[in-house]
């Protein structure tokens, strides 16, 4: 964490903490101007408390990059023992070279196969499509 970050985190936790009840008192007691500066010290207070709470949240551990570390690398045993990463993939469309069966295949169904509530956007042999349907 920063230097100023640490410096900045109690201060700013302290300030919002009386500002937040001095307005409180103020409000209780009927006081305007002390509701006030109860509020201007809240607000002062947020920005400081902003930027203190967002290092502490970025920062990481050396245990947790230790951690995941190890788990990436017991993925990658994982997926090497699976032999996920000694064979590779072929594409979509089969390429150039590749059996059909190795393919991983796009399967088209056949404008006659349609089930009924189907209607193609555009028709396979540039007919229009002139039946009309109502929506149910």
């Amino acid at each position: 964490m920063p230097r100023l970050a640490r410096a900045l985190y109690v201060p700013s936790v302290a300030l919002s903490a009386l500002g937040t009840v001095t307005a409180t008192l103020g409000v209780l007691h009927d006081q305007p101007d002390v509701f006030r500066l109860g509020m201007i010290a809240l607000v002062a207070a947020i920005p400081a408390l902003c930027y203190c709470l967002t290092h502490r949240a970025t920062r990481v551990s050396d245990y947790q990059l230790t951690e995941t570390h190890s788990a990436g690398y017991r993925l990658a045993l994982q997926h090497v023992s699976l032999g996920l990463l000694g064979s590779p993939a072929a594409p979509p469309d089969g390429g150039e070279g590749v059996e059909e069966e190795e393919a991983q295949g796009i399967v088209t169904i056949p404008r006659g196969d349609l089930p009924d509530n189907v209607r193609p956007i555009r028709s396979h042999d540039d007919e229009e499509d002139t039946r009309k349907r109502k929506a149910q």
